[in-house]
C-alpha cells in the first residue's frame, strides 16, 4: 500500500514538472519578425477612374510567409496619377494617366512598385498639329497629346505616357537626327527640342503603349 501511495505521489510530481517544462518553453519562445515585403502583382495598372487590388506577401525571418492581411502602411508618391489605401490588401484608384511609385510598409520593412494608371482610347492626337523650331533650339516648343478626342479632360491626356518619335521622312520610317520631343517630368505637355538639326519638315508621330493608334503633327525646322 505505502508503495502505492509512493508512485502515485511521484507520478503526480512528474506530471507538475512537465507542464512546468511546457510554461516555461513557452516563455522561452521567440515570435518571428518581417524580414521583406513584395507587392503584388508586381507591376500593377489601373483604368483611370476604376480601381484595382494590390496585395503584399510578407517574408519572416525563419523562412515563413503568408500575405499581410493588417498592420500594412500604403503610400503613392503622385496621389494625382494613382491613390492607394488599405491595411492589408489595398485599393489602388487610377487618377490620371501615368506612372508613380507605391509604397508598402511593415514593422520598419518596405516594399515598391511601378504602378500605372491608363485610359481606354479609341483615338489619340496631338495639339497643335505644327510648331516651328530653329536648327538649334533648346527652349523648344510642346506639343500635347490626348485622347478620345477630349484635350479638356484631365484623365484623357496621354502626354507623360505617350512616346512621340520624330521622323526626317515618314514614308519610310527615317528617324530624325536632331529633333526630339519629350516628357520633361511635369505638365501636360511633351517638349519638342534641336540641336543642330537640318532645316525642313518633320513628322512627330505619337504611340500609346496597348494601342496601335498613332496621332501625327509637323515641325518646320528653319535657320
Amino acid at each position: 500500500m505505502l508503495m502505492g501511495r509512493k508512485l502515485a505521489v511521484m507520478l503526480a510530481f512528474a506530471g507538475l514538472l512537465l507542464v512546468a517544462f511546457g510554461a516555461g518553453c513557452r516563455g522561452f519562445f521567440v515570435a518571428p519578425t518581417l524580414t521583406s515585403i513584395t507587392i503584388n502583382p508586381t507591376a500593377p495598372s489601373v483604368q483611370v477612374g476604376s480601381t484595382a487590388t494590390v496585395q503584399a506577401y510578407g517574408v519572416n525571418n525563419d523562412g515563413s510567409g503568408a500575405y499581410l492581411t493588417t498592420g500594412v502602411s500604403w503610400s503613392s508618391s503622385d496621389d494625382t496619377v494613382v491613390t492607394v489605401s488599405g491595411t492589408g490588401s489595398a485599393t489602388l484608384t487610377g487618377v490620371s494617366s501615368g506612372t508613380a511609385t507605391i509604397t508598402a510598409s511593415d514593422e520598419s520593412v518596405t516594399s515598391t512598385a511601378t504602378a500605372t494608371a491608363f485610359v481606354t482610347i479609341s483615338a489619340i492626337a496631338m495639339t497643335p498639329t505644327s510648331i516651328s523650331l530653329t536648327s538649334t533650339d533648346s527652349a523648344g516648343q510642346s506639343l500635347e497629346v490626348y485622347a478620345n478626342n477630349n484635350s479638356t479632360a484631365p484623365a484623357d491626356n496621354l502626354s507623360a505616357t505617350a512616346i512621340i518619335t520624330v521622323y526626317s521622312d515618314y514614308a519610310t520610317l527615317t528617324v530624325a537626327s536632331g529633333v526630339t520631343c519629350s516628357y520633361p517630368g511635369s505638365g501636360t505637355t511633351q517638349l519638342c527640342t534641336t540641336t543642330d538639326a537640318t532645316v525642313g519638315s518633320y513628322t512627330a508621330v505619337a504611340t500609346y503603349t496597348g494601342s496601335n493608334l498613332q496621332a501625327t503633327a509637323t515641325i518646320n525646322v528653319t535657320n
